[in-house]
């Protein structure tokens, strides 16, 4: 493009009044020969000063004549549609289809065009307001005008007729992203008749007779699990199925053990809707997780474990147990800066008042045997005697001291801690209480991240730290002591519902109901 064109694009854009800027794109709307004065498109723009300007530089001839780029527009549209947060986007892309149904072009492209705009700002704005969208309950309703680099690439991509490059730039382009709308367009593209529930009594296992074989083998197809070797000439559970049940419960965090229960029949069921809302909303979702691979800690929270990445590969992984439903472990991005080894544990406020106090008034000897200190002040030498203390007349809310536990073998944080400074006071740990990581659903915590194979992280973090992990061995059990790393590592809490990983499409349940948040927003 000449620069004299950029120069007077860029002239174009520059703002002028709100008052001034909304009569004049309404009387060049006007002018636009093509649409009709009483066009309800006009009310459904959100930039109609921005919008006149590309089609009065685009001497007012249309743009989305490509069907394959106006396609691209709405496919991404209707995954924001289908997330459910955007009551925005739902209106826009409704209107879209109407206009396209209805084979009224001009409405479709200058509504395309508006719509383009939003996108554009929406994929600006989802790294900062993103959470508040996807977790929160905060509507999308309002974008304010995408950046003037943005329009001007606008400017260009119309053109060189490149709309659809332009969309991608404002696409994630991941690995993840990428997979999840795949999954979600094969979905789409094979619900045609509605499946109906499968159904059983009792447990199913290999051998036993099913009486509803071709449901299930149907509703196994839903997720991509190959079927392809199952005979359709039995009506039990032969060993043809086996394998694509076990795929099925592996891929959905399950036990397993091939045997067809109520939480394997639970997921069995789930809608194709109800998945492809998932498949939208977790793809959005990836628009706010950190991109980078060479160093970085990662804990997804539904799936319940953690990842180590370190130089570009995934070196350690463990499963964790995250904070209860009334103790939700936060959404956060922080950094692990040293291990302390057989820590003590500065008991929490919240867990004192509402766990330990309780515990207290009912068994004076609580603190004893699990080795719980008075103290004023968190760096206070001497404890305070709980003796001292009228434990019958003591009001936990008011309760003027804090505790804290003694390192060792029965200390809540274990033999590990991994410290993460932050405001919430959340880090990842070791625990003593190993069998919680038998359980499929691990929220158990009071909101910090508690790591099962602790003292194999401990070792890995010190080898890739080019630290002697020795210092490990030669730490008696009471000591405690702070190695401090020589370089802080990324560490960022995700929740991701859904997730591409090792060339497969998997599925969690939402344990914080924040799926359910933001697909009820996009309803307002």
């Amino acid at each position: 493009m000449k620069a004299w064109r950029l120069l007077l694009i860029s002239t174009l854009i520059l703002p002028i009044s709100i008052l001034s800027t909304k009569v004049w794109a309404l009387e060049r709307f006007e002018q636009l020969t093509w649409l009709e004065s009483d066009s309800e498109v006009v009310s459904l723009i959100q930039y109609p000063a921005l919008v006149s300007r590309v089609y009065q530089e685009n001497d007012d001839q249309l743009i989305w004549f490509d069907l394959e780029q106006s396609q691209q527009l709405e496919l991404k549209l209707e995954m924001i549609q289908r997330a459910g947060f955007s009551p925005l986007f739902v209106r826009q892309l409704k209107h879209l289809r109407q206009f396209r149904q209805q084979n009224r072009w001009f409405e479709y492209d200058l509504l395309a065009t508006d719509t383009t705009l939003l996108y554009m700002s929406y994929a600006q704005q989802a790294p900062s307001l993103g959470e508040a969208w996807f977790f929160q309950g905060q509507s999308l309703n309002y974008l304010p005008e995408p950046n003037r680099d943005s329009v001007l690439s606008l400017f260009v991509a119309i053109e060189l007729q490149r709309l659809d490059e332009l969309l991608d730039t404002f696409t994630p382009t991941t690995q993840g992203y990428i997979q999840l709308t795949k999954s979600y367009q094969h979905l789409r593209s094979v619900h045609r008749e509605e499946i109906p529930a499968y159904r059983q009594r009792g447990l199913a296992k290999t051998g036993d007779k099913l009486s509803d074989r071709d449901t299930l083998v149907k509703r196994l197809a839903l997720v991509d699990i190959d079927i392809s070797k199952v005979r359709s000439d039995v009506s039990w559970f032969d060993a043809s199925l086996t394998e694509p049940v076990k795929a099925f419960q592996r891929l959905h965090g399950l036990t397993v053990d091939g045997i067809i229960g109520p939480a394997t029949i639970k997921w069995l069921n789930l809608s194709a809707e109800e998945r492809l809302s998932m498949l939208a909303l977790n793809a959005e979702r990836s628009r706010i997780w950190p991109i980078q691979r060479e160093t970085i800690i990662l804990v997804n929270v539904p799936s319940f474990d953690m990842k180590y990445w370190y130089s570009g590969e995934a070196v350690f992984e463990s499963k964790v147990v995250v904070g209860k439903t009334s103790r939700k472990t936060p959404l956060m991005a922080t950094k692990l800066d040293s291990l302390i080894l057989n820590p003590t544990w500065n008991v929490p406020r919240k867990i004192m008042v509402e766990d330990i106090l309780p515990q207290v008034k009912l068994d004076n000897n609580y603190l004893t045997k699990n080795k719980i200190d008075i103290v004023k002040r968190w760096n206070a030498d001497s404890p305070v005697s709980a003796e001292e203390i009228d434990w019958s007349s003591v009001n936990p809310k008011t309760f003027p001291y804090k505790m804290r536990q003694q390192s060792g073998i029965g200390n809540a944080l274990g033999l590990y801690k991994f410290n993460t400074p932050n405001r919430r006071a959340i880090f990842l740990h070791d625990t003593p209480s190993k069998h919680l990581f038998d359980e499929e659903t691990r929220a158990f915590s009071s909101g910090c991240v508690r790591v099962e194979k602790a003292d194999q992280f401990a070792t890995v973090l010190l080898e890739n730290q080019g630290l002697d992990e020795l210092v490990i061995a030669e730490s008696s059990q009471d000591t405690n002591k702070a190695i401090p790393l020589k370089r802080r590592i990324p560490v960022h809490i995700i929740y991701q519902t859904v997730w591409f990983e090792s060339g497969e499409i998997h599925y969690r349940d939402d344990v914080y109901r924040y799926d359910n948040v933001a697909h009820n927003n996009g309803k307002s």
